[in-house]
């Protein structure tokens, strides 16, 4: 049970004079997206990227495994698993970890969504500084299929999108995003990732270029062929959510304004 109290401290991150924590805590492109695949979802707007087909459900957070995870303790070419911002589609969660996404049996749907405000999409981590975000997003993809022994071309919907504000802080259009998701970066990130596998004379490198033929080349195609993997933009998704029901749009477009300044 959630006390009474506890909304009425999370309203007065309305208040600019009296709030008892940051507005940040709660006007952001995470709640934001949620907000976004309720109403997306429980309205039944088809026709969008973020549409739902039949039984799909949607989970914030959720936790991908990576194909590059580490073999032993402080590991340097490790990495641990992705939390997406979003996820649509059939899925369930791993019975050990109870954390871990996999595919439902007969899934049908996939997609993975980034939510940014203003931030951009990371260049790379600690230990692969070209192993930008998109590509690693799409390489933990590629790990749910495979461990789902499952083929994209066999889904209904599978896709990668990154959504964020049509314009800047500074008014201008948000074009400093897309170049991330271009297929040939993507491709060449993980290409290089496991490169260094191959010039450390790994033993996993072998088992790497594998799942990359077998896995995350025929994703990246599916994505590119499908117009599945794309920059939206989050004035889309409200105009889509008022066209149904006017006043959710507007509802959610007020918070949206508010996260913009927030």
């Amino acid at each position: 049970m959630i006390p009474e109290r506890f909304f009425k401290i999370l309203k007065t991150s309305e208040c600019q004079t009296h709030s008892y924590f940051p507005a940040t805590e709660v006007f952001n492109e995470g709640w934001m997206l949620r907000l976004v695949l309720d109403a997306i979802q429980t309205l039944g707007i088809s026709g969008h990227p973020f549409s739902f087909l039949e039984n799909a459900d949607w989970y914030s957070e959720a936790r991908l495994e990576s194909p590059f995870r580490p073999r032993f303790k402080a590991d340097r070419f490790g990495e641990g698993p992705t939390n997406a911002d979003g996820v649509i589609g059939h899925y369930k969660f791993d019975s050990k970890t109870k954390s871990r996404l996999c595919l439902q049996k007969a899934a049908r749907q996939f997609v993975v969504i980034e939510a940014k405000m203003f931030s951009r999409l990371s260049s790379g981590i600690r230990n692969a500084p070209n192993y930008n975000q998109a590509a690693r997003n799409i390489a933990c993809m590629a790990q749910v299929l495979h461990k789902g022994g499952v083929a994209p071309d066999t889904f209904g919907s599978v896709g990668f999108f990154v959504v964020a504000p049509g314009l800047d802080r500074h008014g201008r259009p948000n074009a400093g995003m897309a170049s991330y998701l271009e297929p040939d970066s993507i491709c060449s990130a993980i290409h290089q990732r496991i490169a260094e596998y191959e010039s450390a004379a790994r033993s996993e490198a072998a088992e790497l270029r594998q799942w990359e033929s077998a896995y995350f080349l025929p994703l990246l195609n599916y994505l590119c062929r499908h117009e599945c993997l794309r920059l939206v933009y989050w004035e889309d998704c409200i105009q889509a959510i008022y066209r149904r029901d006017p006043e959710a749009g507007r509802e959610i477009d007020r918070f949206y304004q508010i996260c913009r300044t927030a």
